[in-house]
């Protein structure tokens, strides 16, 4: 990220998901894919109740331990669609989070007929991430 560029707003919608082994989803979400942790709130037990994650490009993802009863983690597999400032982001990430242990390619980076250049990968949890620069209309 350009520190001479203004910071992203703060999300205000935040797709939620759950991790079994919140560490290894972690690793997923920063070493692979490139997200930022700004919060871990974790219970005595070592299960995480609460965290947050921000895309350095804007937008962020909430995350908890998955099957806490009552929480978001309890929902099962989630699919979440990434949207990257620029063409080189998206292949820095695949290129990070394609060998990753318990990570499935879906689709490997393709251009789609609507100007997007993304990808698609599940977690070891069965969550759905697709980064791409398609930014919607």
């Amino acid at each position: 990220r350009d520190p001479n560029l203004p910071s992203p707003p703060a999300p205000t919608v935040w797709p939620t998901v759950g991790f079994t082994d919140v560490d290894a989803g972690v690793r997923f979400l920063t070493e692979g894919l490139g997200f930022v942790v700004t919060a871990m709130y974790r219970n005595d037990d070592g299960t995480v109740q609460h965290a947050e994650a921000r895309w350095p490009d804007g937008g962020g993802v909430m995350f908890s331990s998955r099957g806490r009863p009552g929480s978001w983690g309890s929902l099962g597999p989630q699919g979440v669609y990434v949207v990257a400032a620029d063409a080189t982001t998206v292949d820095a990430a695949y290129a990070r989070v394609k060998d990753m242990p318990g990570v499935e390619v879906q689709r490997p980076v393709h251009d789609e007929d609507y100007g997007s250049h993304e990808f698609d990968v599940r977690d070891s949890d069965g969550n759905l991430w697709a980064v791409g620069t398609y930014r919607g209309t």
